[in-house]
């Protein structure tokens, strides 16, 4: 009978136990916990996950640290043990370039075990492809991708690199740039779509598309996050991080406006720049992170700041003496998430304490991270299976998309006497200069790849041509490496050969030849922190390039670079010149396949080439003043936004628009194009607009539009664009954006119409 009971007791005890249990907080079931549960609005799993959060749990959540792994260079020896401990109390939020599947399973292990077991959020420089992950697809660097004005192709490529960060292990990249480069000393230009603010803005809003897709919570989306906010890429002597001085007419219409793009867009995530604008950093700009982000957009996601930028409050703007006033200034701003390690917890905590912040300050910022990771479908799936990463990584799928952007990427300057394409049949052929057989087409960001999957344009070059033909190689080195010996060695053979091609340019690869972090070393010229206070070929390049010119052998040079170049030698007197850009683990075939005429280039420049660095700035849509020669120089770039030449020729006809366009009216533009030439090709139509009278000035041209066609032979095609009243809107002096009466100049493959806005219509 004693047994009987205690059996009772033991089955009450239990039925007890179940009906108070609470799951993660041990009040109430575990499947009845609201935010636990799928089904459920994701608002309404925030707001129940925060009543159930302390004040350290929830500034936890604004933390990011590095992964245990990558850390292990800076971070003292006792990090990992540390950064346990902080996830296992559940003080840590996010955690920055967690690359390897086993190390992201596990720690968000330990995630798990903390007392709310909320999971961790990954974030990675993940700039053209998930370039910091060995074993990646490496797409060409966004400069290059914006050459093929390609939207969809731009976001399909963000669609492959959302999967490969998503089969990684990850949730978030910290991309698109969308700073628009008008300063090309500046090192980070490859990382931007160019000069063009309507370019950059579209480009972007394709990136977006392609990450977030429809549902976040999908293997295939990733949260997007753009940066740098804002107006980064004009700083003073084009030196990264410097200052900057604009107007607010300049910053809005032309640095804000792409960044406003991505938010129409959808875009879950921001990151603030470091710079200053007009005397204020960004990470303390309130007008910035939440009068324009927040209150006038809309923009329902998270800020982050940029690596150590609240410490740069104090170290290199010297507005804040302290961490804690820092912080103040960050958090006042609008900053949601600190990146990375230790310097917010315990000054966000006294600032609360004190009364400057209250804790629904604090709600603000969690609330829209745990959104985030709500979306993400992390509470439900957090761990990745490492068979799954083996799969999709450079996939021959990811590959062959990789193959197709390099070639739609490339542009071809210089062909003078037809030099291009190439015969396959040649007897000999001289390949040599500093890039033809390295990662330098890679670009910055890209971590140490297998030799077998990244192809070089000597590889390229071999794979292309008849058995018949000797590929002789001359290694030159590195840049700074070209010794008087190894000139005088492609010269000889040069003069043995039909043809000389030479690859020059820049490096930005931040790992030496052993795969060692080495971004510091000479020979990088190019990339974030290297900026240039001259565009010339670094070393003795040109030397080399005039050398081989000298031999009187025709010669292609081909230019792996990230930023623009002043080659004016070289367009002058070498018959053919090729701008590949850094064109990623593919590029070596696509560059053989442009050489031998296997693909048409037709990319088209999104920056302005200049002659000189004293000619700068030279971007396209400048003022109608702005057109003033040096004594010595032209004012016009060498190669121009949107110069691009092809293998065939097209014309343009019939222009046709309405007579007059009305307020708010959605109008048409269209253009006969054909291909008058003897190969297939693509042909990028630009569409410009000028407002000829305005009561401010504006730009002599603006790019309104864009389209890719591609032709037969003899073929023609109508392309037609569909323009908004809104698109022909300035700013004014009240910052106001109105359309004014008069005529408005339109401009499409060299024709040139005109349609009027009538008097009754200005705004």
């Amino acid at each position: 009978m004693a047994r009987k009971i205690n059996s009772n007791l033991i089955l009450l005890f239990i039925l007890l136990l179940a009906a108070f249990s609470c799951g993660p907080s041990g009040t109430e079931k575990s499947d009845k916990v609201l935010y636990l549960d799928p089904g459920q609005p994701v608002e309404e799993r925030v707001a129940d996950l925060l009543g159930r959060m302390t004040l350290e749990e929830k500034i936890g959540q604004m933390n990011q640290y590095l992964a245990p792994r990558y850390a292990k260079a800076s971070e003292p020896a006792d990090f990992s043990g540390r950064l346990d401990k902080l996830l296992k109390d559940g003080l840590v939020g996010s955690l920055l370039f967690v690359s390897d599947v086993e190390e992201a399973n596990a720690l968000q292990k330990v995630a798990g075990d903390s007392r709310l077991k909320i999971p961790l959020i990954f974030g990675i420089d993940a700039v053209h492809g998930l370039c910091p992950v060995r074993g990646s697809t490496i797409f060409p660097t966004p400069i290059a991708m914006a050459c093929t004005f390609d939207t969809l192709l731009v976001e399909e490529a963000s669609r492959i690199t959302a999967r490969e960060v998503r089969a990684s292990g990850m949730h978030w990249a910290f991309y698109p740039v969308l700073d628009v480069a008008r300063d090309p000393r500046w090192g980070r230009t490859a990382e931007t779509f160019g000069e063009d603010s309507y370019l950059v803005g579209q480009m972007g809003r394709a990136v977006v598309r392609g990450f977030q897709g429809e549902n976040l919570s999908s293997e295939e989306n990733i949260i997007a996050c753009v940066k740098h906010f804002a107006a980064h890429s004009q700083s003073l002597g084009g030196r990264n991080i410097a200052p900057i001085d604009v107007s607010e007419r300049t910053l809005r219409s032309v640095f804000l406006s792409p960044f406003r793009a991505a938010v129409e867009q959808g875009v879950f995530s921001a990151m603030a720049a470091y710079h200053e604008i007009n005397g204020v950093p960004c990470h303390a700009s309130k007008e910035l992170l939440t009068d324009i982000l927040r209150d006038e957009w809309g923009f329902q996601g998270f800020v982050v700041s940029d690596w150590g930028g609240i410490e740069m409050l104090i170290s290199t703007h010297h507005v804040a003496a302290d961490q804690k006033e820092a912080v103040r200034q960050a958090i006042t701003a609008g900053l949601d998430m600190h990146m990375q390690g230790d310097g917010l917890t315990e000054p966000l905590l006294e600032l609360v304490h004190e009364g400057t912040f209250t804790e629904s300050r604090i709600d603000q910022s969690v609330s829209r991270i745990l959104a985030a990771k709500f979306r993400l479908g992390l509470f439900e799936n957090n761990y990745v299976d490492p068979q799954r990463t083996s799969q999709v990584l450079a996939c021959a799928e990811h590959r062959a998309k990789a193959l197709e952007a390099a070639r739609e990427s490339i542009v071809l300057l210089e062909n003078r006497g037809g030099l291009l394409p190439l015969k396959k049949e040649l007897k000999s052929i001289l390949v040599t200069g500093p890039n033809a057989d390295n990662n330098a087409l890679t670009g910055d960001w890209t971590a140490p790849q297998p030799p077998e999957n990244v192809t070089t344009v000597l590889e390229g070059l071999r794979a292309a041509v008849s058995p018949k033909t000797a590929v002789r190689f001359v290694d030159c080195g590195k840049v700074f490496e070209e010794s008087t010996e190894k000139i005088e060695q492609a010269v000889r053979e040069a003069r043995k050969a039909d043809v000389a091609i030479v690859v020059v340019g820049e490096s930005e690869a931040r790992y030496d030849d052993q795969g060692n972090w080495a971004r510091p070393r000479k020979e990088r010229s190019g990339g974030e922190g290297v900026d240039r206070s001259d565009l010339t070929l670094v070393g003795r390049q040109l030397e080399l390039v005039q050398a081989i010119y000298k031999t009187g052998t025709p010669t292609v040079v081909v230019l792996v670079n990230g930023r623009p170049l002043a080659v004016d030698w070289i367009a002058e007197n070498i018959p053919a010149l090729v701008e590949a850009w850094e064109p990623g683990l593919e590029g070596g075939t696509a560059v053989a396949e442009v050489l031998f005429g296997d693909c048409n280039p037709g990319g088209r420049l999104s920056i302005s080439i200049p002659r000189s660095v004293g000619q700068l700035p030279v971007w396209y849509n400048h003022p109608p003043s702005a057109e003033n020669d040096y004594k010595y120089m032209s004012c016009q770039p060498l190669y121009p936004f949107g110069y691009g030449l092809s293998y065939t020729k097209f014309e343009y006809s019939n222009l046709e628009m309405p007579a007059t366009i009305e307020p708010d009216e959605n109008f048409e533009v269209s253009v006969e194009v054909r291909n008058s030439g003897e190969r297939p090709g693509v042909e990028i139509v630009l569409l410009y607009v000028n407002d000829e009278v305005s009561s401010l000035t504006t730009p002599v041209k603006e790019l309104k539009g864009f389209q890719r066609v591609a032709l037969q032979p003899g073929e023609s095609k109508k392309v037609t664009f569909n323009l908004s009243y809104g698109q022909l809107a300035f700013l004014d002096q009240n910052l106001e954006e109105v359309v004014e009466p008069g005529k408005f100049a339109v401009m499409v493959g060299g024709l040139t119409g005109e349609f009027e806005v009538p008097e009754s219509a200005g705004n």
